[in-house]
Formats: structure tokens, sequence, C-alpha cells
């Protein structure tokens, strides 16, 4: 085999791995007294969440984020967690992304709740309800982190 026919074939091999690709994202658990919100997106229940942009605060990403998302303003309050995860992009060839989240107590303190057409529900729950309805694990832990640090807001 010649160097060449090596370096096609490493270079084909290469191009048959999946691309990793780093997404940093922060959310925010929202309360409202003992209420907690969720959202729906076909089965899965989750928080409001997304991309930081360029230059942006991860607490300034998660009030716009749940703005956009929910129709609500919010309070951002104290840093709650982060949680990282990785998922296959089925529209991009099951390229393989790795997101980290940045976690923040919110509280609404306007706006109106009108959730996104991609989600296609939002609820205000109990806590108990809100670990049941949560899809992840990541995100019951959380939902337990936010509720223990609002108790000690209190």
């Amino acid at each position: 085999m010649s160097n060449v026919e090596s370096e096609n074939t490493m270079t084909a091999q290469t191009a048959l791995r999946p691309v990793k690709i780093l997404h940093q994202s922060a959310g925010a658990v929202v309360l409202d007294g003992p209420w907690c919100l969720v959202l729906r997106t076909g089965r899965d229940w989750v928080f409001p969440k997304g991309h930081i942009e360029q230059d942006e605060a991860p607490e300034a990403a998660a009030r716009r984020e749940v703005r956009e998302e929910t129709g609500l303003d919010v309070a951002i309050g104290e840093w709650i967690g982060v949680t990282r995860y990785e998922f296959a992009d089925r529209h991009r060839g099951g390229t393989r992304n790795r997101k980290t989240v940045e976690w923040f107590l919110a509280r609404p303190v306007g706006g109106e709740l009108e959730p996104e057409p991609r989600f296609a529900e939002a609820a205000y729950v109990t806590f108990e309800e809100a670990l049941e309805r949560l899809t992840h694990d990541d995100d019951r832990d959380i939902a337990r982190r936010a509720f223990e640090v609002s108790r000690g807001d209190q």
C-alpha cells in the first residue's frame, strides 16, 4: 500500500466520524410562589433554555430565552447549577453535539404566558408535578436544586 492510499484511507475514515459540536446555553427554572413553569415539546417536558449569543452573559441569555420561548419577562436570581449532555442531530447526519447549560432561578415580573409555536404546551405545576413531568434526570435534579434555593430565599 502506498502512502497516498494510506492518507486517502485515513481521510475517508475520518470523514465518516461524527463531528462534535459544542453548545453553550443558559436556562431558567421559573418559579411563581409554589408553581414551576414547564414546557412540552412533543413528548418531552423541559425548562426554557437556549444558546448564549456571542458576548452575552449567561444570565442575560437565560432572561432572553425565557422571554422568547414563553412570552414572560423574568428577574434572574441565583445560579443553581450546570448540566451537560450529548445528543445526535438527525437533521445533520447524526452529528454529535455536546451541550452545557448554565441554570438560574427566575421569577416572572411581566409579560403573558404565550409559548413559542414549537412548544405544544406550557404549564405552571407544583414541585411534585414538575418532577413527574420532566423528561430528563438532569432537569429533575435542577428542579430539586431550584426548590431548595427558593425555600432558602424565603
